[in-house]
């Protein structure tokens, strides 16, 4: 048989099997040439292919050749270390084997190979290709690593022979013969001239490397090095063989339409499934009329007055459900009937509080993480959508069985006192409209086939209504009718067919092989991958690599690309490799693979029916553990993902519980892969610390991975990967957090990584994170992306020639940050800030920065101001300014804190011809700004503190921005109408002198499009009108100092368009009258919040005008001491939900006046209005007309709305006296009333708190705080929901009874001296924070609560017993001022305790250590999750507890209240604790020296001293090799000199009273 017809996949050739014998690559070439031939001859029936073979090899020589001539150039780096080696035949038939990998592979691109035996094998071929890229990179590895040792080295004769000392092993390959040109071997079967047998295995040997010697040293740690030359030997043997192979099989394959469009279409340019409820579609087909039918059911009189209902989307994966929600979502009528739309893609996995916490984010744009439980999760958002009615869509949901979780998800939208709530569902499976028991459904069938020849014309042609050509519009219907109206196969094979508008070539598409692989009428995946088949190769190794990624994952291009390039699925010898990228990203959106989340976002998404081609098409070399299900790995498999979030559900509380069957599968199916051929590991959501440790012991053959991304739950990598050194090959490496950790620890290790070129620790870390020191060692890395903080820390950066990312750079003195590192750093891109210029020690120096070769840079800032900000003070006394002029083609400049005059590249000599945005701040001697002529782009201008300016011309500004600019007097305009066309902000503050300004153009507002205005002066504007500033449309944001009309005006734009406007006043200005034309405006309608502050003589405001503000939810006033003078009628609009009086003078009925027009009202504050002087609760409409004069009531339409009342008054006020109730029911008539503040006002809650049937409380009530109650017994009986009580300076107080408080969780008291007893504690079963402060009559404490993770007792002078049995899950425990605490009962339950600070309290210590004696007879522990300890008491410091604290990381002991010494039992006792990171000794005024052992805390990273300043030189033995950084405070003299004497020798980040040494 011949092998075009093998190619064509006809034939009787025999499949490949699995490899034999562990795999050997020579088994697998003698399963190829059984299946494909021997390749020594040709058939002779193929003679016209025949003649091709014998042309390609005649090429392939002369390639060969050239391929010896190009090696040179790659081996540049490595031939001076391997020729010293004596392994430079051996590197260069390396890198001539990666040559032909390359010929072969890109001969077989762009052909259909059908055959399974070749297919199959030119997978292994690739993979081969791949692993002689790893074993290259693992030479230049262990080169690299000896040129750093090298720098380090101090021997002048051994730099002279560039190789390290003899103690050094270094790799030598002696190879008794090597050619150095490839030949491809005749018909013959001869091998290829560099696969002969003195390059076997035998022949190659691996020595230690001994300076002056030839004689071979013994050295058991060479034997991984000498696998790779084993590995070298075999690679490049069986890549000569196979290649011949593959060549004779690949050529006779003619080209077909398949790879000629591919070829023709290489790089096309352009114009997971997370959805969102952005319109994404130009227009949508066909849906019209479910459109409709769905929006009448949402909106009709009818839903309106129906309780929750279900509205259910039933369809086939592609056919639109999510595009039609999103119509019905997006439609007018629809936001104007729901005031609240929410929208979450749900998914396979239904996770209730990940659901809701998604829509309280898309309400308040905050996830809530800090609330730990579904229930106080459901509270929250039923508060949110009180009372307005809410449409839900849920998009995508499978959950079928589930019920209470489903019930979970309700409860909140049933109970929000609306009726006509909806949800909408979009699913594929008809179980879950039964299972929701929806209302009604919408079975979504295919596009009609009208409808579906328009979307597919508009696909193909980029017109619905083009001209198709007869043969087109024939073949293409009949590629419809195959489609069955789905628009996702459509879309997906128009990118396709619009590439190539032959006929033939549509004929292609339409016999295409593939349909007949279909499952059934509905399965697109043959569409899907005809499409993929289409993709150029390159593009198709992008997308696949995708399937590693969860579905429905977000997709940043960047990332993403920069994963690419780690895995060499992008090269290019002339372009940037992240721009070549990018297009191959732009690529794969404009093919349909990709498509953007948000029409202006960043982020992309995929179908998830686009994921699932990935998988199939990626299936031989991808592997992703998802579920404890097993499945075998294919034998090819070179990419692991790992997805935990099926399994690993994270609580509400943030915790991960263990999954054993999880754990089992994860750590079979791991154990099982030959790990030796990763090149990716990604893990993906949370994990428990059994699979961390999986991976820790199991992970060890990791030379070959390239990507490794961890989400991680622990703040330390080495708890995850032990070996980070062993990495030698890898590229990329993500560090990201679960949830918001504080800081990451990157071990040392990490900068052995010599081919690190991306190193991301962005997500969820602080900027207290930890790098390591020799960072600058990672000389390939080319993004380092994190917190801005931390580029700042990078010492020697200079060595980081690869860098493209460095966001701030602070100059020091000390050269390691000298802006001398600057100078080599070439490739930096975007934006960089230089701060600290004071520190700059010449010009010289500047100069040296060579700040005009950054000629990439978009963005420059240069301050001499600190890292944070802070004026550090002027220091230079150079002016280095001119010497740091940057390169003419730079966009955005900023300036801060330079104290000499302009250089002339911005005053007399300006180049900055590109120049768009100009910041100059704090520039005192700057005199002039250039002139818009100088700078014709210039579009933003800020000027800030310029002393010196009087007088700045102004062009075509869209932004510009003068604050205190004290002398400016003029400032004029190049083109006034040009300016009002283009600006669109504008902020003028504390421009006093200011008196010419573009006003003609100002008051006529004619500037289209400014939405931006803050004016904080008066004179130069004095004149302007707010009425008529409001007229204008495109102003969203106004913030106006007009005196005297008003001290300060603000209308900003909130989220969801909604405005808010706050009107100040001023104590010194007379203002009577607010009038009734600054609220008639249509803009105002979306007024929400309106706020009138500090106008003590105010008479008049138009109260009907407030009227017009339909869309009004708080109104609040502040000191208006005589509004309420007037016998006018006070009335609010009705939307009115949140309504605040402070400091007002509410008499008579206007209070109870505006409460009777506000149905939906949830909150009310009245503070300070000292008029009020009883609270009427729930009287009739003709009843309050007949209160006491000077009363309010609380009317009854507003009942059952209210959520929180709060009432306060100021101490020593008349009115505390006087207030009381005017209803026997009291609160009780509040039934939805959830929070209670009364403050300096006892009577109306001592009647309801003290227990009396009359005055009961609403059931509903979660927060109470109260103060000053004068009841000497308080009595919290039915309220059973309570969840925060607060109970302040009730100087009365001796008991308090929590019997009916069964749901609280956290309880404060704090002030109440007289306080003896706390009864009912133990009813209280979900108490997690207990706070018991300054009760001195206290004798007892039990609390023994198995939920208690919080608890903090201080000032309790009398406490002599405190009782925390059970209390397993204690976390935080603060004991303060219990100095007659005799009896500590449950310490031994403290097995969960994280962080314990105790100050005088000896009884607690006392207990502590007699516990710990008792245990550690026992054979037991506790405390040994303890992570920190704050503590007042040196006999801490003793066996039993310290051998206990294994995990103790921060140690701060204050020795103020002890002798102040430390003796040897207490140095042993200090020395076990070998976890300790972080060691403070504060006022130890009689402590002489530290331990002398004091370096055996080998993780001690930082030491801080306070006031001991009788420790006069540093521990006899030295301080820790691992300490980072030291901290003295108030030391001696002595210790200050020797400290600063060795930092630098020490490499430690020192500080001394307060200044810094780094």
């Amino acid at each position: 048989m011949d092998t075009a017809t093998l190619v064509a996949g006809g034939g009787g050739g025999r499949e490949l099997q699995p490899r034999a014998s562990g795999g050997s690559i020579e088994g697998e070439v003698e399963q190829l040439s059984t299946a494909l031939g021997d390749g020594k001859s040709v058939p002779t029936e193929a003679e016209g292919n025949g003649i091709k073979i014998v042309q390609l090899r005649r090429l392939l020589e002369e390639e060969g050749r050239d391929v010896a001539s190009r090696a040179d150039a790659l081996v540049s780096e490595l031939q001076p270390w391997s020729s010293g080696g004596g392994i430079e035949g051996k590197v260069r038939q390396l890198h001539t084997a990666q040559e032909v990998f390359k010929l072969v592979l890109a001969e077989a691109e762009g052909k259909q190979i059908e055959n399974v035996e070749l297919a199959r094998s030119l997978k292994k071929f690739r993979q081969m290709a791949s692993r002689a890229g790893d074993l290259v990179g693992e030479l230049e590895h262990y080169r690299i690593q000896e040129e750093l040792e090298q720098e380090g080295h101090e021997d002048d004769d051994h730099e002279k022979d560039s190789r390290v000392d003899g103690s050094q092993s270094r790799l030598i390959l002696e190879n008794t013969e090597s050619a150095e040109v490839f030949q491809v071997g005749q018909d013959t079967g001869e091998d290829c001239a560099f696969c002969t047998e003195d390059s076997s295995s035998a022949a190659l040997q691996i020595l230690p490397y001994v300076a002056n010697s030839t004689v071979p040293a013994s050295n058991t740690s060479l034997e991984p090095r000498l696998g790779i030359s084993r590995e070298i030997n075999e690679l490049i043997q069986a890549c000569c063989k196979m290649a011949k192979i593959l060549l004779e099989a690949l050529v006779p394959a003619k080209l077909d339409d398949l790879s000629r469009i591919v070829q023709k279409n290489q790089s096309i340019g352009t114009n997971l499934r997370e959805t969102s409820s952005f319109l994404t579609e130009p227009k949508v087909y066909g849906r019209d009329e479910d459109r409709d039918r769905i929006i009448r059911k949402l909106t009709s009189d009818e839903s309106a007055g129906q309780d929750l209902s279900i509205l259910c989307i039933i369809g086939y994966g592609g056919v639109g459900k999510t595009t039609l929600a999103n119509v019905v979502f997006n439609d007018s009528a629809v936001s104007k009937h729901f005031p609240v739309r929410l929208w979450v893609y749900v998914s396979a996995h239904f996770d209730q509080a990940k659901i809701i916490r998604k829509m309280l984010e898309s309400l308040t744009g905050n996830k809530h993480e800090d609330i730990k439980s579904l229930k106080d999760l459901q509270r929250t958002l039923e508060s949110e959508v009180k009372s307005k009615r809410v449409l839900l869509i849920l998009d995508d949901i499978w959950e079928d069985s589930q019920k209470e979780k489903w019930d979970d998800l309700l409860t909140p939208l049933q109970s929000n006192g609306v009726k006509g709530n909806k949800i909408l569902v979009t699913t594929r499976k008809p179980s879950v409209e039964k299972f929701m028991r929806a209302n009604a459904k919408i079975n979504l069938e295919g596009l009609d086939p009208d409808d579906f020849w328009h979307l597919f014309t508009e696909c193909v042609f980029g017109n619905e209504n083009y001209k198709v050509p007869p043969k087109l519009q024939k073949i293409g219907k009949e590629i419809l009718v195959k489609l069955k109206g789905n628009p996702l196969a459509a879309k997906s094979l128009g990118k396709v067919l619009r590439r190539d508008h032959n006929p033939d070539f549509w004929a292609t598409i339409l016999d295409n092989n593939e349909w007949k692989h279909r499952t059934d009428d509905y399965d697109i995946m043959p569409a899907l991958m005809i499409s993929y088949k289409y993709l150029p190769e390159h593009l198709q190794q992008c997308f696949s690599y995708c399937s590693l990624f969860p579905k429905y994952h977000r997709y940043e291009k960047k990332r993403l690309v920069n994963i690419w390039i780690a895995q060499d699925l992008v090269s290019s010898t002339d372009v940037r490799l992240e721009e070549v990228g990018g297009q191959f990203f732009h690529d794969l959106v404009e093919w349909g693979f990709f498509q953007k989340e948000f029409e202006f976002g960043d982020l992309h998404i995929m179908h998830d029916l686009i994921h699932d081609l990935a998988q199939k098409v990626s299936s031989d070399d991808t592997y992703t553990i998802e579920n404890s299900e097993h499945k075998e790995a294919p034998w090819l498999v070179r990419h692991v993902s790992v997805i935990t979030a099926r399994e690993y559900t994270s609580q509400v509380d943030g915790t991960v519980l263990l999954n054993e069957p999880f754990v089992q599968e994860f750590a079979n199916s791991f154990g099982k892969l030959k790990q030796s051929k990763l090149s990716t590991f990604m893990l993906f959501g949370p994990l428990d610390l059994a699979i961390g440790n999986t991976i820790r012991q199991e992970f060890s053959e990791v030379n070959s991975v390239r990507v490794l991304t961890l989400e991680m739950a622990v703040f330390d990598l080495d708890l995850v990967i032990v070996n980070i050194s062993a990495f030698v090959n890898l590229r990329y490496l993500e560090l990201s957090c679960f949830y918001k950790g504080p800081r990451l620890e990157l071990p040392e290790a990490i900068c052995s990584l010599s081919h690190l070129q991306v190193l991301d620790i962005m997500k969820n870390w602080g900027d207290s994170t930890v790098l390591p020191r020799g960072m600058n060692k990672l000389g390939k890395l080319r993004h380092f992306i994190a917190r801005d903080e931390l580029h700042a820390k990078i010492a020697g950066v200079g060595k980081m020639v690869s860098l493209q990312e460095l966001k701030t750079f602070c100059v020091r003195k000390a050269s390691e940050f000298s802006i001398i590192q600057l100078k080599r750093l070439n490739q930096l891109r975007e934006s960089i800030r230089i701060c600290n210029l004071k520190d700059v020690g010449s010009q010289e120096e500047a100069a040296e920065a060579r700040i005009c070769d950054k000629v990439h840079l978009t963005t420059l800032h240069l301050s001499w101001s600190g890292v944070n900000g802070q004026n550090v003070g002027f220091s230079s006394n150079c002016s280095i300014l001119e010497d740091l002029q940057p390169h003419a083609g730079l966009v955005n400049l900023k300036i801060e804190a330079y104290r000499y005059p302009s250089p002339s590249w911005l005053s007399n000599n300006i180049h900055l011809t590109s120049l768009r945005s100009l910041h100059l701040d704090n520039c005192k001697k700057w005199c002039t700004i250039p002139e818009p002529k100088h700078l014709p782009l210039l579009r933003e201008l800020d000027l800030r503190h310029m002393p010196r300016v009087r007088e700045i011309v102004i062009g075509r500004l869209e932004i510009l921005v003068l604050y205190y600019l004290p002398c400016l007097r003029r400032c004029a305009v190049l083109n006034e109408e040009q300016l009002s066309e283009s600006l669109q902000v504008l902020k003028v503050e504390n421009c006093d002198r200011l008196v010419e300004f573009p006003l003609p153009v100002l008051q006529d507002f004619q500037f289209t499009s400014l939405h931006r205005l803050v004016v904080h002066m008066y004179f130069c504007f004095r004149h302007t009108n707010i009425p008529q500033l409001l007229r204008m449309d495109s102003l969203k944001h106004v913030d106006l100092w007009l005196q005297p009309s008003c001290q300060e005006f603000q209308l900003r734009l909130g989220p969801s368009n909604a405005l808010r406007m706050q009107i100040i006043g001023s104590h010194s200005q007379p203002v009577l009258r607010i009038e009734e034309s600054l609220f008639g405006f249509d803009k105002l309608k979306n007024l929400v919040e309106l706020e009138i502050t500090t106008y003590p003589h105010l008479t008049y405001l138009p109260w009907e005008g407030l009227q017009h503000l339909t869309s009004l939810k708080r109104f609040k006033m502040i000191v208006c001491s005589k509004l309420f003078s007037n016998n006018v009628e006070f009335i609010l609009p009705p939307s009115v939900e949140e309504l605040e009086f402070h400091s007002c003078n509410i008499t008579e009925q206007h209070l109870s006046q505006l409460l009777l027009n506000l149905p939906s009202l949830k909150k009310l504050v009245i503070t300070n209005c000292e008029e009020v002087t009883s609270l009427p609760v729930g009287l009739f409409t003709d009843e309050h007309s007949q209160m006491p004069e000077g009363s309010w009531h609380i009317a009854s339409n507003c009942l059952p709305s209210l959520e929180r009342l709060q009432i306060t008054f100021p101490e020593g006020s008349s009115v505390i006296a006087a207030m009381h109730f005017s209803n026997r029911k009291g609160f009780g008539r509040f039934v939805s009333l959830r929070e209670v503040i009364i403050e300096n006002c006892p009577t109306p809650l001592s009647t309801m708190v003290s227990g009396r049937a009359s005055k009961v409380p609403p059931p509903s009530l979660v927060k109470l705080i109260v103060t000053d109650i004068e009841d000497s017994c308080l009595q919290f009986s039915q309220l059973s929901c309570l969840v925060e009580l607060q109970v302040l300076r009730c100087s009365s107080l001796t008991s308090v009874n929590l019997d009916s408080c069964t749901a609280l969780q956290d309880l404060k008291i704090e002030g109440c001296k007289l306080l003896s007893s706390i009864e009912g504690l133990q009813s209280c079963k979900t108490l997690r924070h207990l706070s018991i402060h300054g009760s001195e009559a206290l004798l007892s404490l039990g609390a023994s609560l198995s939920t208690l993770t919080t608890v903090s007792i201080e000032k309790n002078p009398n406490l002599a017993c405190l009782d925390l049995h059970t209390c397993t899950a204690l976390q935080k425990l603060r004991i303060e001022g219990c100095a007659t605490m005799a009896s500590f009962e449950g310490i031994k339950s403290l097995v969960g305790l994280k962080e314990l600070r105790v100050e005088n309290s000896p009884g607690f210590i006392r207990s502590w250590i007699s516990a710990a004696a008792e245990v550690e007879s026992e054979d037991s522990y506790f405390m040994g999750t303890l992570q920190v300890l704050d503590i007042d008491d040196i006999s801490v410091l003793c066996m039993p507890i310290c051998c206990q604290l294994t995990s103790l990381k921060t140690l701060t002991i204050d020795g103020a209240r002890t002798v102040g010494v430390l003796t040897d039992d207490h140095e042993k006792a200090l020395l076990l604790l070998t976890s300790l990171r972080h060691l403070e000794l504060n006022n130890f005024k009689h402590l002489r020296s530290l331990p002398a052992e004091f370096q055996s805390l080998a993780s001690l990273e930082r030491f801080t001293l306070v006031n001991c300043e009788r420790i006069t030189s540093l521990p006899v033995g030295g301080l820790p090799a691992s300490l980072k950084d030291m901290d003295l405070k108030g030391c001696s003299k002595e210790l200050n000199a020797s400290c600063i004497e060795n930092y630098q020798a020490r490499r430690l980040h020192l500080w001394v009273d307060g200044t810094a040494y780094e």
